[in-house]
């Protein structure tokens, strides 16, 4: 049937939206990640995506998977820096964190 193919053209429609919608709202954040870390600036480590993941929801009720959130090492430095998330092929998402010292 050719219905369910338009509902899936128009799941993805809304999907891109969504993820748009999302981009936009990220893009307004500076995220503060709170960390523990030396007198050198040293985290004890380290920021992983999940922890970027589960702060996004606690903080701004935003979900993000945290495989799309585009991070090959866990930060271990202090300071702000611009991460990637793919929200959708195509959708790509900057969110500004700032890993702080308790």
């Amino acid at each position: 049937g050719g219905l369910t193919y338009d509902y899936g053209k128009y799941g993805i429609l809304k999907a891109i939206e969504e993820a748009k919608k999302i981009a936009e709202k990220l893009s307004k954040i500076l995220l503060k990640i709170p960390v523990k870390a030396g007198e050198n600036g040293k985290i004890f480590g380290g920021v992983s995506a999940k922890e970027v993941s589960d702060l996004l929801k606690e903080e701004y009720k935003i979900e993000v998977d945290k495989k799309k959130i585009e991070l090959k090492e866990t930060i271990k430095t202090l300071g702000v820096r611009t991460l990637t998330i793919k929200l959708y092929e195509g959708v790509i998402g900057n969110l500004k964190i700032d890993v702080i010292s308790k």
